[in-house]
Parts: structure tokens; C-alpha cells; sequence
């Protein structure tokens, strides 16, 4: 199995992880001292969120022929886009675990009243999914077009299998969010990039397996949201 199918894999694992996780007694567990956190919030994000970053990375070294690709101008300007969105990604997520914690420790959050409480809601919910999903359509489209400038992969059946493999187990997570959340954020998040990835897939589709990133974002977010559409307009 190549380099990159192997990070494949470890996406569609760290996908699986950060659902356990969130089922897991972390939840229950407060640290002290004050209650701070759960060490819910803290495994999310020093652990399971730094590895969906770390992935992305990996790919794009990957992609880039060890970065070989953002020496050109425009490999440069689309890795600052990928940097950037990483920041904005990170940002979103620790907003989000943080007023996750506080509307869940001191707010009825089935019964959400006051200012404080609904501010809770609407930086767990809105700004905190809004920074994180603008930060990961960044990262992505980033590395759709750096694979895009400079293919350098031609995938043979048996790694075109497993990278679709591997599609179909992160699309469970992108239907879980833009299914089930309570807002619409991550539905739109998925949308915009299943169009962006299938624009991009149909101009390389004759050439299809020189863009396995193409090809594996493209199954990913196309099974993913069309499922949740389904669900949630059914």
C-alpha cells in the first residue's frame, strides 16, 4: 500500500476515534482544579484534533513530491492557503470544544435561557463550526488544486480500491455532522465542498487515477451529503 493510501487509512481511524471518543467516559470526567474541562475537550483538542491536521499535512507533502510543488508561485500561495486554514480550523475547533463544555456544565442545554447560556449555544454552534469548517474547505481546496497543478501518482486498481474504502468510512463522519447536527453549518460545509471537489473531478476525469486526493474527496463528500440531504429533507 502507497504513502498515501496509508494516510487514507489513518483518517478514516481517526474519524473512527474521534466518534468513540465522544461516547466515551471522557465526558463524565471533570479536572481540577475548579472543573476546568472535561478531559473530553482536552483529548479533542491535543490529541484527535491534532492528528486531523497532522493527516492533511502528510498528504500534501505527499502530493507536493515532498513540497517540491509550493516552490512555483502558485503552489506557494495555495500552501499559505492551506497554513491559513489550519489556523482558522484550530481556532473554530477550540472555541467549539470550550463553549461546548460551558453550555453542558452550566446551562440546561434542552432548555437553553439567558444571555449567557444562549451565548454558550451560539459560539458552540455557530462560531465556533463556522471558524472550524472555513479553516477545513480551506485546507482542503488547497490540496485538491496543489494535486491539480502537479499530479504525480497514477493509482492501479487494487490502491484505487482502497482509497474508495477509505472514502466511504470518512463519508460517515461528513453525514454524521451535516445529517444530525442541530444547525446547518456542517451541511453547507459539505455541500460547497461536494461541488467544489466534483468541478474539480470532472475536469481530470478521463485522467481520474493520475488524482487520487481528487477522486477520494469527491466519493467522500458526494456519498456523505447527498446521505444527509436525504435524512434531512426526506
Amino acid at each position: 500500500m502507497n504513502k498515501l493510501n496509508w494516510l487514507f487509512t489513518f483518517s478514516s481511524l481517526s474519524v473512527v476515534l474521534v466518534t468513540i471518543e465522544r461516547f466515551s467516559p471522557t465526558t463524565k470526567i471533570l479536572l481540577q482544579p475548579y472543573n476546568f474541562l472535561r478531559l473530553h475537550e482536552v483529548v479533542q483538542m491535543s490529541v484527535l484534533i491534532t492528528l486531523t491536521v497532522l493527516i492533511p499535512f502528510f498528504v500534501v507533502r505527499e502530493i507536493t513530491n515532498n513540497f517540491e510543488t509550493i516552490r512555483e508561485r502558485r503552489g506557494f500561495w495555495l500552501f499559505l492557503l492551506f497554513v491559513l486554514g489550519i489556523y482558522f480550523y484550530a481556532t473554530g475547533n477550540g472555541l467549539h470544544e470550550v463553549s461546548s463544555f460551558n453550555l453542558n456544565n452550566y446551562c440546561d442545554a434542552k432548555n437553553i435561557v439567558g444571555e449567557l447560556c444562549n451565548a454558550f449555544f451560539f459560539n458552540d454552534y455557530y462560531t465556533g463550526n463556522i471558524y472550524y469548517f472555513i479553516g477545513g474547505t480551506m485546507m482542503v481546496v488547497a490540496g485538491l488544486l496543489l494535486e491539480k497543478l502537479q499530479p504525480r501518482f497514477k493509482f492501479n486498481n487494487r490502491e484505487l480500491a482502497i482509497s474508495i474504502l477509505n472514502a466511504a468510512i470518512y463519508a460517515l463522519a461528513i453525514f454524521a455532522y451535516a445529517a444530525f447536527d442541530v444547525v446547518l453549518v456542517g451541511l453547507i460545509y459539505s455541500v460547497i465542498l461536494m461541488i467544489v471537489s466534483l468541478a474539480l473531478f470532472i475536469s481530470i476525469r478521463k485522467n481520474y487515477r493520475k488524482y487520487p486526493l481528487i477522486t477520494y474527496t469527491t466519493i467522500t463528500y458526494s456519498l456523505g451529503t447527498i446521505a444527509a440531504l436525504l435524512v434531512r429533507f426526506h
